[in-house]
């Protein structure tokens, strides 16, 4: 076919698979495949289209890297783990323990379980932050440190009252809660999970919901949603906004995760750096003992933690 051939976006679509929307996108950000425009109708050639592609090609990583420690799917929250504080990604991910969810961790996951039940059954708020006692009640029965779980169970009611209005004005169809999505960066799979997700005739809407003590905006929260950007713009073939609502006991906060374009390649520069360093390593003690644990970071706090640490590095 001629090089100089224009191509309209449905034949660039059934050529190249790049979907229209991805298209659109494109032009709207003023990035990707150059175009021109012949009586305002959009038209792409065929030398331009084919020049991107090979720009943008990418070498992929080998999955057997991964699948030698069991790995995959890979998970927004082992990447971060990686990038964040590699001990705990070597202790839970390589040497597979399991440490109990914090009275803060079941605290949140009950105000996201309670929360839910507005949209799957239309229950009251004071329906809800009953649903979110139950559940955080049967999350800290073992839990040793009573205070801390008293403490952090006074914060769920104030919390359901900050977001019960401002979640349940949305005018856009539900699509759900915990919603598995999966996608594939440098030829890794990756799954995960979503929080509340929506849906209208022209695009996905995701609120990630993080309850915290205090209005602290996470770099790795940013991360994690532009990999199920990415999933939930392949499953559906739609633009995709993701917000991260903030949540203490006194206010809240929308973040909108925005330049996933940078963030993706910062996520792609992190995947590679853990192949990199998994690639080099037969067994698991010639990984651990790439990394030196500071002992002074509060993740010794925990006793089971200290005990894996010391099984692991001997100290």
């Amino acid at each position: 076919m001629n090089k100089m051939a224009l191509l309209t976006d449905k034949e660039v679509g059934d050529k190249y698979n790049i979907s229209f929307h991805k298209l659109q996108r494109m032009r709207k950000q003023g990035v990707g495949i150059p175009y021109v425009k012949l009586n305002r109708r959009v038209r792409y050639r065929i030398k331009d289209i084919e020049r991107y592609i090979e720009d943008n090609t990418k070498k992929m990583i080998d999955k057997k890297i991964f699948e030698k420690f069991d790995l995959l799917p890979f998970s927004p929250s082992r990447l971060n783990a990686f990038r964040d504080f590699p001990c705990g990604f070597v202790m839970r991910y390589i040497y597979g323990y399991d440490f109990p969810a914090s009275p803060p961790m079941i605290r949140g996951s009950a105000i996201e379980y309670g929360f839910n039940f507005y949209f799957t059954d239309g229950y009251s708020l004071d329906q809800c932050i009953q649903k979110a006692f139950n559940y955080y009640d049967d999350g800290v029965t073992f839990t040793m440190d009573k205070d801390k779980a008293e403490k952090e169970r006074a914060f769920i009611e104030p919390m359901l009252n900050l977001i019960y209005p401002e979640l349940s004005k949305t005018n856009s169809s539900y699509l759900g809660f915990q919603m598995k999505v999966s996608t594939e960066i440098l030829g890794i799979p990756f799954s995960g999970y979503t929080d509340y997700a929506f849906e209208n005739d022209e695009r996905i809407t995701v609120i990630d919901l993080k309850t915290k003590g205090k209005l602290i905006k996470k770099h790795s929260d940013m991360l994690q949603q532009t990999i199920y950007k990415k999933a939930l713009e392949e499953r559906y073939d739609k633009p995709v906004d993701v917000k991260i609502l903030i949540v203490t006991p006194k206010k809240f906060e929308y973040v909108l995760v925005e330049n996933t374009e940078n963030l993706m390649k910062e996520i792609e520069m992190s995947l590679i750096s853990c192949a990199n360093m998994i690639k080099i390593c037969k067994k698991k003690e010639s990984l651990s003992s790439l990394i030196t644990p500071n002992l002074d970071d509060w993740y010794w706090s925990d006793a089971d933690k200290r005990s894996a640490r010391e099984v692991i590095w001997g100290i």
